[in-house]
């Protein structure tokens, strides 16, 4: 999400990990994280109930949370581990606002630094693409009896965003916009399974322990959702900086566990029961004004979070394309703000209308971005982290073992003091540079030894188990992608809201269930 995190002030070296006034607390943080992570991806959970059946739904989304919480302390230890070294490397202290700076620290080279912002932030607009996605599927359904076209709903939906993304420059303290935020997604759903619910379970539904014909390609497809839906994990770091005290961060998931956890299994449960097959359980609603309303929530929901998202991205483009004019009050700044936010939407709108099917996407994404960059390159940063602070550790004991030998020798007489000095200070510049010689992937090695049996295991099967879902789980859901294509039109083709009524003479009359 980024919001707060990346427009407060910074700190650095040893501030880092002491008492910063007018910090947020622990609890501010836990807000920031559940109003990014529980967003639209829990709509989805319906659909991967009904791919999976309510057994691996409840082991997929109470097992990942044990894993999103191991990766996010890696990264409270990442952020202090790198202070640490440089400190006992008498260097500048460092930067580590977010992750890309603290890659830019680890791997010591500042390409690295932007080639994982580069990463980051594009994951964040193709999530930004599937907020369009969502915002168009919303005023179809708030304007469900005039058949809009998907294409006609993001483009009113990118134009009812436009000024907002223009004109607005700074979020400022949006711990209390992102609380408020969270409870729309609450009312979206609590009002969504509320109206099917009320609507009543089909005749001859069935809500299997296991989906029939499961195979490894559909639940690895369907875990991609629920990767995405714990993938917030690329933000952490902007969130620590914020933080009076960052060593309290992973407090934060005293709180946000529990919430995401029950929503989640929430959402999967009862739709599953209630016989909701759709990606969408909003899109499943019964039509009427129960599902315009959840519409509008969704619709205000999104928008606020998309505004949030566009900010942080619209000013790292600035900083990075035309830093000397991104902080001012100017027409040109704002003009050039605004033509990155109108770039984004273009895009946005692109990528919306070539792949129109929600669930899909965010499985897409899920796969094949969050999963790498949420879990796996954190993980490696960590390792590489403890290999370095090893290294440095190491190279400063054997300094101080030979600083007495070279105090004996600049005393000596006809030694020359200056000329120890001047040695000594050579000597300990050599070592510098060989230490940051020793590459990441060495250093990532130094720091997987180091590791108890129990955490090894546990980084290996998270490596194996996010790189099937980067190759299988994408795989399936390029498939049904494909499948969708040819059932429902290709990409940028109408994908007009599918009739739905409450009362419908085609549904099925429970004596001919067998």
């Amino acid at each position: 999400m980024g919001t707060a995190a990346s427009q407060g002030g910074t700190k650095r070296g040893k501030e880092a990990d002491t008492a910063v006034s007018h910090g947020t607390s622990w609890i501010d943080a836990a807000w920031l994280m559940l109003s990014d992570v529980v967003g639209t991806s829990v709509l989805t959970f319906g659909g991967v109930a009904a791919q999976l059946g309510s057994v691996l739904s409840c082991i997929f989304i109470v097992g990942l949370f044990p894993v999103s919480l191991y990766v996010s302390v890696l990264m409270s230890r990442t952020r202090a581990l790198v202070v640490k070294t440089a400190d006992l490397q008498r260097r500048e202290p460092p930067h580590v606002e977010t992750m890309g700076e603290v890659a830019a620290q680890i791997f010591r080279a500042p390409g690295a630094g932007n080639s994982v912002c580069l990463m980051v932030y594009g994951y964040t607009l193709l999530g930004n693409a599937s907020y369009l996605l969502v915002m168009g599927s919303a005023l179809q359904m708030i304007f469900f009896r005039g058949g809009m076209c998907i294409y006609e709903g993001v483009a009113l939906s990118c134009a009812i965003a436009l000024l907002p993304v223009v004109f607005t420059r700074k979020l400022g303290d949006s711990v209390l916009l992102c609380f408020a935020n969270l409870f729309l997604i609450v009312g979206v759903i609590v009002l969504a399974l509320g109206a099917i619910a009320v609507e009543g379970r089909p005749p001859c539904t069935e809500s299997p322990a296991f989906a029939p014909g499961l195979s490894l390609l559909t639940a690895l497809g369907a875990a991609t959702n629920v990767i995405y839906s714990y993938s917030g994990q690329w933000m952490y770091f902007e969130i620590m900086d914020t933080m009076e005290r960052p060593s309290e961060f992973p407090r934060a998931f005293a709180v946000t566990g529990p919430v995401m956890v029950s929503i989640y299994l929430a959402v999967a449960l009862v739709a599953h029961y209630l016989g909701v097959d759709k990606g969408d359980i909003v899109e499943a609603m019964p039509r009427g004004p129960a599902l315009q309303a959840a519409a509008v929530l969704l619709f205000v929901h999104v928008l606020i979070v998309y505004l949030i998202k566009s900010v942080v991205l619209q000013r790292f483009c600035h900083f990075a394309l035309s830093p000397a004019d991104a902080d001012k009050r100017s027409a040109v700044a704002y003009a050039k703000h605004g033509s990155y936010g109108l770039v984004m939407l273009i895009f946005g709108y692109l990528v919306a209308n070539a792949v129109p099917f929600f669930y899909q996407m965010l499985g897409l994404i899920g796969g094949l971005l969050g999963g790498p960059i949420n879990f796996l390159f954190p993980i490696y940063m960590y390792l590489a982290a403890v290999g370095r602070h090893e290294q440095a550790a190491q190279a400063q004991r054997a300094e101080r073992g030979g600083g007495d030998a070279e105090g004996q020798s600049a005393a000596a007489p006809g030694s020359g003091g200056s000329w120890g000095q001047e040695a000594a200070a050579a000597k300990t510049e050599a070592a510098g540079r060989w230490r940051w010689e020793v590459s990441s992937t060495r250093a990532a090695a130094q720091g997987f030894r180091s590791l108890s049996m129990p955490e090894k295991v546990a980084v290996c099967l998270i490596f194996v188990a996010i790189g099937m879902t980067m190759v299988l789980g994408v795989t399936e859901e390029v498939k049904q992608i494909v499948a969708l294509s040819g059932q429902f039109g290709e990409p940028f083709a109408c994908h007009a809201l599918a009739p739905r009524f409450a009362a419908s003479a085609d549904v099925l009359d429970p004596a001919s269930c067998t």
